[in-house]
């Protein structure tokens, strides 16, 4: 695999504070008044549920597929709800130090092995889910940053969904959530 240049690199940070902010324009729309710990549990019960939407569309796990195979771009729309719901989680838990990647970490995770059998993306796939429980009801740290490296290779890398892609289909999620939200 090729190694991606430094411009194809994701901006987390941007992609960070635009989750926050489309939470805040939610909050303004919906006139949404529930407690820190209960924004906690919400957030993290819909990043359980998309990561899970996620696998079901990839299809991977589902022997008696009898329907199309989800698209490309279905699949990035969907990863990207996963993405915003994370980035928003490590903001609840005030761990967005965690997701932050150092040039090297980037290099690491784009330059993995990619992974397109059945068992390795179920271990992958339930490797996240089980750290994500880690960093949830145990508050382990390191699990959320190992959680977020694998969901960001399982994309980038087993999935082949570009930043460029990602960046285009976390800003329309953002356009379309922000206009639903004006008109309430």
């Amino acid at each position: 695999m090729t190694p991606m240049t430094t411009n194809e690199q994701l901006d987390i940070t941007k992609l960070l504070h635009e989750a926050i902010d489309l939470e805040l324009a939610a909050d303004d729309a919906y006139e949404l008044l529930i407690g820190p710990e209960t924004r906690q549990q919400t957030v993290y019960l819909q990043l359980d549920l998309q990561l899970s939407r996620f696998a079901d569309l990839a299809g991977w796990a589902d022997v008696l597929q009898t329907g199309q195979p989800a698209s490309h771009r279905q699949l990035t729309a969907q990863y990207v709800k996963v993405l915003a719901l994370f980035l928003l989680f490590s903001a609840k838990r005030q761990w967005t130090h965690l997701v932050v990647l150092s040039a090297e970490q980037w290099q690491r995770i784009v330059d993995a092995k990619k992974q397109d059998q059945l068992a390795e993306l179920n271990r992958e796939y339930l490797a996240i889910k089980n750290l994500l429980n880690g960093a949830y009801v145990s508050r382990h740290q390191e699990d959320l940053r190992h959680a977020w490296h694998l969901l960001l290779k399982l994309g980038i890398v087993d999935f082949g969904i570009s930043p460029a892609e990602i960046t285009s289909a976390y800003q329309q999620l953002v356009t379309t959530a922000n206009q639903q939200f004006n008109q309430h």
